[in-house]
């Protein structure tokens, strides 16, 4: 099945320490990738987030699916499986500090699991392409106004 692999980079006045915490926080995760709305979360006992659910649109199709925590080493990466039944992906953050402030670095893989999606893979690929750059500044700007 098609594989497309998109990465972007940006920086934050906030420490890696403040932009961990905020990645705890669903509504962080709106509007990067693809995904537009999230809900439903589901946080451990010390308040880490394990997985939430998400909606994305791509041209006139909407996937709704669930994203679960797959790997998470404090302050340095968080790691999200992306479940949307016909497409599916996954979504690293990776933090660095820079100077005073984190860089950020956001890499989503989509990953077509269906005959259907595969036709439009090329579609979709291109709208993810496309539009990572602008929703990570976003994701930042989000990440910068706590």
């Amino acid at each position: 099945m098609p594989r497309a692999s998109y990465s972007h980079e940006a920086s934050t006045t906030r420490s890696v320490v403040e932009v961990w915490d905020r990645l705890q926080e669903v509504d962080t995760w709106s509007n990067i990738g693809p995904v537009e709305h999230v809900w439903d979360p589901v946080h451990d006992d010390e308040g880490q987030l394990v997985s939430y659910r998400w909606s994305a649109s791509v041209g006139p199709t909407t996937y709704r699916g669930k994203a679960r925590v797959a790997e998470a080493a404090a302050c340095e990466l968080m790691v999200l499986d992306l479940d949307g039944g016909e497409i599916g992906g996954r979504l690293a953050t990776r933090l660095s500090e820079n100077g005073d402030g984190s860089r950020v670095t956001v890499t989503l893989t989509i990953v077509s699991k269906g005959t259907l999606s595969a036709l439009f893979f090329p579609i979709v690929s291109d709208a993810v392409r496309k539009g990572l750059p602008e929703q990570v500044k976003r994701f930042v700007d989000h990440l910068d106004a706590a």
